[in-house]
């Protein structure tokens, strides 16, 4: 009876010993994927990544383009100075106007924040641009998805592993990176404090922005 109970006892030791590491692994598990929606928990200083615009490319794309980011003292004026391939939003603490066009001097107003460019353009009739905003957390990361366009990532605080099935790229705030169209990737938050990034993804106007793979290839990992 003495050794039962003390088989019984030592079992509930291990449990409750090995509970939570178990518990945060799969709450890891279960935050994995935080994919990009129009009503994003983001919107509200959660966890999540909120599409800001998805709209027709209407300037031309016959020379070099670029992703023209600025940042403005309100709102109103971000909306005021927008061009027709411009996007004013409020995001991270900070209101930006992004707006996809060739490179120039001119920052509509606003303060400079980042040239991202040259952007190599798939063969298409006609391009949409969305931009989005994310917020995450350390242990959050993307699915493994492409798209049918060049991904273009500014991060504005934080710092982000990007896997893909050949390499690895980690970026601090005020970095930004211009992943081509078809890529199989992954953005993983590194380090300890959450990550905030804005994000382009200038694609063929007849394809779907991106496409989660289901069974992916092995993935370089973030280290």
């Amino acid at each position: 009876m003495n050794k039962t109970l003390h088989t019984f006892f030592a079992l509930i030791m291990v449990a409750l010993v090995t509970l939570p590491a178990f518990s945060q692994t799969v709450d890891a598990q279960a935050r994995l994927s935080v994919k990009c929606m129009e009503d994003s928990p983001e919107r509200r200083g959660e966890e999540g990544c909120a599409i800001l615009a998805s709209r027709r490319l209407v300037g031309s794309v016959t020379k070099p383009v670029y992703w023209h980011i600025d940042r403005f003292d309100s709102l109103e004026s971000a909306k005021k100075a927008a061009g027709v391939d411009g996007v004013a939003a409020e995001a991270h603490g900070s209101v930006w106007l992004m707006t996809v066009e060739a490179k120039a001097k001119d920052h509509h107003g606003g303060h400079h924040a980042a040239w991202i460019g040259p952007l190599t353009m798939p063969a298409a009739n006609g391009y949409t641009m969305r931009i989005m905003s994310s917020l995450l957390r350390p242990g959050a990361a993307t699915p493994i998805h492409t798209h049918s366009g060049p991904e273009i990532f500014y991060i504005v605080s934080g710092t982000q592993c990007l896997e893909t099935v050949k390499f690895v790229k980690h970026l601090g705030a005020g970095r930004s990176y211009v992943l081509l169209g078809g890529s199989i990737h992954r953005g993983r938050v590194a380090g300890s404090v959450e990550r905030r990034l804005l994000s382009l993804v200038l694609h063929d106007a007849a394809q779907p922005p991106s496409h989660d793979l289901n069974d992916p290839p092995p993935m370089v990992p973030c280290k």
